[in-house]
């Protein structure tokens, strides 16, 4: 039986039996009681009349006495069920009013609006769990990149904020234990369309939970979890977790790429960065010693990075046991100038303000640079309100967590293909690197580029299979030019990888044929990936582009054509 149903039926059947109680025996009573007429005739009341007459008694509309004028006996009895007719009336509308305003049955009516929701997409949609800061970016981007979102969050004020918002008051979005299975499963985990999960809070065992759940209840779907702790990453990774997304970690890699070659960092940063913001010039870190201010879960991180790097650092850490063993280390914040003047901060080259307490970190840049102004300053920050004060510190590098989550879920989410080639990309040598960093920068024009991948099937391999058909063999470079002009002209975008089954071909040149069933991806400018759309589905586009020569419209004429032989 339906939740609402059952819930109103349960809530309403002590007023429900009350007023039927009640009506009844007012109704049997004024059948009984004799009446006359005007004439004096005995006349007696039917069951109608008399049903109609407590209606309106109860109601209080008070029509006038049916069908004659009632003697005294009626009119003693009419006083007598009065008030109780009156009362059992107002008792059923004000529990009906108070089951309208009870929490509990305003949360069977959304949890039942909700399902009904999800039920009714048509559309791939994503399951993201926790609508934090992250969430939220993470849920505007899917917006965005043409994916569909529903939201499940421990928070109801977070839910009702969702409202507020023109774009997000349209995602379907629940309150409540978000690791419980039947939640889970009303968000839509066992629907077709489902793309994946998404688990983001900020509680690395909830999230942990979720991926369990998951992969017990449905184990062919992607899950993405956050976790920050190694013990938890370790167990995700166990049974299977399809991606598992440590922010610490992700930062502490990309700042040993930049110690260890700032080309790759450089080349990373643009593919990662939000598409259209301006690219970041080359960071070259200075040679030295560096100052590390707290050892935590971060700064454990990095310290294994600065060590793979062979980059000298000292650590500062209010921990006894974290400094113990550690040539050189210091006892303390870093907050205070005689700690920083301790452990060198006058020769070093930089420093790494990484402890969990933002106002820490923004004392321990403050500091440091009173001491030293020429510091190269990393810092990590944790509260997403003090972006202007951090923008304000002047901080080189900042490590914002929750959108390294944001920006790494959703490259995985959206562009898996990119997350190989990123790898690959940090497995290469240096030339691979400034051999990919000149060819964006030939087509970027300073701006980060769209990343976006082609799978070359359905419409999109008409064009292929149409010159397929005249014997006209397609290849990439064939794709990368623009076959709406006279002039060929070169797209501002670059193959970044070709997939064709188990094998991949990363920065294909520009002779690589092209089959159905390929998968490419691409990075430059979004005009680029409209243009590839229509040449790839157009029938005559890259039939064009490779002979040079107009094949005809229509199906029939092209058909003629080929059985000719011409």
């Amino acid at each position: 039986m339906n939740d609402i149903v059952w819930l109103t039926m349960r809530r309403m059947r002590r007023p429900l039996i009350t007023i039927i109680l009640v009506f009844s025996v007012s109704v049997l009573g004024m059948v009984l009681i004799p009446g006359h007429d005007a004439q004096g005739n005995a006349i007696s009341v039917g069951y109608l009349d008399a049903a109609y007459f407590i209606a309106i008694l109860e109601t209080s509309i008070g029509f006038g006495e049916i069908p004659a004028g009632f003697t005294g006996a009626q009119r003693l009895y009419v006083l007598i069920i009065l008030l109780p007719n009156v009362v059992a009336w107002l008792y059923s509308i004000g529990t009906i009013l108070s089951l309208f305003i009870d929490p509990q049955f305003r949360s069977v009516v959304e949890r039942s609006r909700f399902t009904r929701r999800v039920k009714d997409l048509h559309e791939g949609f994503f399951i993201v769990c926790g609508l934090g800061h992250t969430g939220s970016m993470v849920v505007h981007a899917l917006l965005h990149r043409g994916y569909r979102a529903v939201v499940l969050e421990q928070r109801q004020d977070i839910i009702y904020g969702m409202l507020l918002s023109d774009e997000l008051a349209s995602v379907p979005a629940l309150a409540g234990d978000v690791s419980n299975r039947s939640l889970l499963e009303r968000a839509g985990l066992n629907h077709e369309k489902c793309l994946g999960i998404m688990a983001l809070t900020n509680d690395d065992h909830v999230n942990l939970n979720i991926a369990i759940t998951c992969k017990l209840l449905r184990p062919g779907l992607p899950v993405l979890a956050r976790s920050e702790t190694p013990r938890v990453t370790a167990n995700m990774t166990s049974f299977g977790t399809d991606y598992v997304i440590d922010p610490f970690a992700i930062f502490a890699q990309a700042l040993f790429l930049d110690f260890s070659s700032p080309v790759k960092y450089r080349a990373l940063d643009w593919l990662t960065s939000v598409p259209g913001s301006d690219l970041r010039e080359l960071l070259q870190p200075p040679a030295g010693r560096w100052l590390l201010c707290g050892l935590g879960r971060f700064g454990s991180r990095v310290a294994e990075r600065l060590d793979e790097a062979a980059v000298p650092y000292t650590v500062i850490d209010v921990h006894a046991d974290r400094v113990r063993g550690r040539t050189g280390a210091v006892r303390g914040r870093g907050t205070e100038a005689q700690t920083l003047i301790e452990a060198g901060v006058s020769e070093a080259v930089g420093i790494i303000a990484c402890t969990g307490d933002d106002v820490d970190n923004l004392s321990i840049i403050m500091t440091a640079r009173d001491l030293n102004p020429g510091l190269s300053v990393v810092a990590r920050q944790e509260r997403n309100e003090n972006d202007l004060l951090f923008n304000a510190s002047k901080a080189n590098v900042v490590a914002r967590r929750s959108v390294i989550i944001a920006r790494r879920v959703l490259l995985v989410a959206t562009t898996p293909l990119l997350e190989s080639f990123l790898q690959h990309l940090i497995r290469q040598d240096e030339s691979f690197a400034q051999r990919l960093t000149a060819r964006l920068q030939s087509i970027l024009n300073g701006k980060a580029p769209a990343i976006w991948t082609v799978h070359l099937e359905g419409r999109l391999a008409t064009g292929l299979a149409e010159a397929k058909l005249e014997g006209v063999s397609i290849q990439l470079m064939h794709l990368l030019h623009h076959s709406r002009e006279d002039e060929q002209q070169h797209l501002p975008c670059l193959c970044l990888l070709l997939e064709r089954g188990a094998s991949r071909t990363f920065l294909p040149e520009p002779g690589h044929d092209l089959h159905a069933g390929d998968r490419l991806l691409f990075a430059g400018r979004e005009s680029a990936q409209d243009e590839i759309a229509w040449s790839l589905s157009e029938p005559g586009a890259l039939f064009g582009s490779a002979t040079g020569r107009i094949m005809p419209a229509g199906a029939l004429w092209r058909w003629l054509r080929r059985s000719s032989g011409k």
